[in-house]
């Protein structure tokens, strides 16, 4: 149980963490890339933004179709263009609005839900509890990435 507690209280409380850093970054800086290829913090709150409804989608499949296959998030698809033209405070709204949502949906599943399966193609093994988790997780990547891009100096 506690797990699932700290899991669901993790994806409750990221969005705050990475809006703490969004009030923090510089205009100037949040279309600035590190290096070629390297997000920069717009395209890292832009993908956020858009894993959202991916997410709430998935869950909505596992809890409604239980053994449907899952269909796995491919940013590479992405037009490389639509993370760096998003707008900032749009997108991280989305992210914090989707991701309510789906904390809402998960604090309604019960523990035997929590660990229902689904067969992913990129996963040895997956589960709502394992896809929570794995969310959770992908924040703080995401977020760490951006906090390194606000705090280091050597950015222009």
């Amino acid at each position: 149980m506690s797990a699932y507690n700290a899991i669901i209280n993790a994806l409750e409380l990221n969005p705050s963490i990475i809006a703490d850093m969004a009030q923090e970054f510089p205009v100037e800086r949040r279309n600035v890339r590190p290096a070629p290829g390297k997000w920069s913090a717009l395209e890292h709150i832009a993908h956020l933004a858009r894993v959202g409804p991916f997410m709430n989608v998935r869950l909505t499949n596992m809890l409604e179709n239980p053994g449907d296959p899952i269909v796995p998030y491919l940013p590479d698809n992405d037009s490389p263009s639509s993370l760096a033209d998003a707008d900032w405070d749009e997108a991280l709204r989305q992210y914090q609005w989707e991701r309510a949502a789906l904390v809402g949906t998960l604090r309604d599943v019960s523990l035997l839900i929590w660990e229902r399966e689904a067969k992913h193609p990129e996963y040895r093994t997956y589960s709502i509890r394992i896809m929570a988790r794995h969310l959770a997780l992908h924040d703080l990547l995401h977020g760490s990435r951006i906090e390194d891009l606000l705090l280091t100096t050597s950015r222009s």
